[in-house]
């Protein structure tokens, strides 16, 4: 059976509730594409400093590192939709912030920074909840195709956010875009409150008490197949991730202007939606953990080339094929994830998860940075690039668990009247 093929809108078919996350997500999606453009405008127009849009960023990270392991062991305790629909709605405070500091004659930078705090916080409490659903909601064997249809949303969100809030902020002003952002937000909770009780299981095996803050730790510890899942993408996101050497790439290396640059943020997000929508096939292949060492492979082999190319196009088509291949071990990722964890265990590892690709790209970013400080970019690229593929190699040599991980759905022995396993099936 081919690994890929057109994207499997087989979830959205066959589950009410999953269409309603789905509709809640993308909603979500283009609120953050928006919400991120407007903040950063609004935050470089009051200070002239990118420093203070790096240190927005943290205001935001911080508090969101510390609800994700609050809201983690929330979504093992109680009922799923409940935490969704009540840290969606809280959300609303942080766009409300925004909003009146924007309205204001002479808008002030505290207030943004305050928004940033309540958004992260309010974001971190729901997103392990979020992400466990999905399972109760499709079926395990459906895991791959929710995964790639949630990945199309965010590249969508992800390419027309950014276009909407230039657009809006420049024809109607930032209360519009804002206002954009809390309607779009508002509408979330309304959608998650109409899917059904999410309730954890209980007394699952290899699932820890929903009271221990600390079980999704621990069962990493013991699941080599999870952990190696995150570290491999730990990895790729620390070395392979170049989108902060990109202005610089435009203005020295392809001597571009800003149309340049946006080509070159535009290209990874397509190649991105393009992956989403070719990996049709990847639901059921029984070579999963083969296929995502390859993507990654790739990723960490275009994140090189990029550090070798000469001219803009080949750059983009570069930048595509990263785009394409990171999307790609995302939804094997994601689905690997969720298939080899416990129901009972699903929120608290969520929690590490979503922290492991927040601090992930800061990590990454800094290390870029830093590296293409102290030599250059195309030697940060090069190098950030090796060691992403010399790593992989050592995955895919030294952790069986990987290599045989696989998506084929299950096989079932079938029972006869008195309940026993036929002879051919034993």
């Amino acid at each position: 059976m081919a690994a890929f093929g057109f994207l499997d809108v087989a979830p959205l078919r066959a589950s009410p509730g999953f269409r309603l996350l789905y509709a809640a997500r993308a909603a979500s999606f283009l609120a953050f594409g928006v919400l991120g453009v407007a903040v950063s405008l609004q935050t470089y127009a009051l200070t002239d400093s990118s420093l203070q849009v790096a240190l927005l960023n943290a205001a935001v990270a911080g508090p969101m590192a510390l609800s994700l392991m609050v809201g983690g062991w929330l979504a093992d305790r109680f009922d799923r939709r409940t935490v969704m629909v009540w840290s969606r709605t809280a959300h609303l405070a942080a766009i409300l912030i925004l909003m009146g500091n924007a309205a204001l004659a002479e808008p002030g930078i505290l207030p943004i920074f305050a928004a940033a705090v309540v958004g992260g916080a309010t974001f971190g409490f729901g997103m392990p909840a979020l992400m466990a659903a999905t399972p109760a909601l499709v079926g395990r064997e459906h895991l791959a195709g929710a995964a790639a249809l949630t990945a199309v949303a965010a590249q969508a969100g992800a390419i027309a956010g950014p276009f909407l809030a230039g657009a809006i902020t420049a024809r109607m002003g930032l209360v519009a875009c804002y206002g954009l952002v809390a309607l779009a937000s508002g509408l979330t909770p309304i959608l998650l409150a109409r899917l059904p009780r999410l309730p954890p299981a209980r007394g699952e095996p290899g699932g820890d008490a929903p009271s221990d803050r600390t079980g999704g730790l621990r069962f990493l510890l013991r699941s080599p197949l999870v952990l190696n899942l995150l570290l491999i993408d730990l990895v790729a996101l620390v070395f392979a991730v170049p989108y902060v050497l990109l202005p610089e790439l435009a203005a020295r290396a392809f001597r571009g202007d800003a149309d340049s640059l946006g080509l070159l943020y535009t290209a990874p997000a397509l190649g991105a939606l393009i992956g989403a929508l070719g990996s049709g096939r990847a639901g059921a292949s029984p070579w999963a953990g083969r296929w995502l060492l390859a993507c990654v492979a790739v990723w960490a082999g275009a994140c090189l080339a990029l550090g070798l190319v000469g001219g803009l196009v080949p750059a983009l088509l570069v930048l595509a094929i990263l785009g394409a291949a990171a999307s790609l071990a995302g939804i094997l990722r994601a689905a690997l994830i969720q298939r080899a964890t416990p129901d009972a265990m699903l929120g608290r590892v969520s929690g590490l998860w979503v922290l492991e690709e927040t601090l992930g790209p800061a990590l990454g970013g800094m290390q870029m940075g830093t590296s293409a400080h102290l030599a250059s970019a195309r030697l940060a690229l090069v190098t950030g690039g090796g060691l992403c593929l010399a790593a992989t190699a050592g995955f895919a040599a030294l952790i069986p668990s990987l290599r045989r991980a696989s998506l084929a759905p299950e096989k079932r022995p079938e029972t006869g009247h008195a309940g026993l396993v036929p002879a051919d099936a034993r």
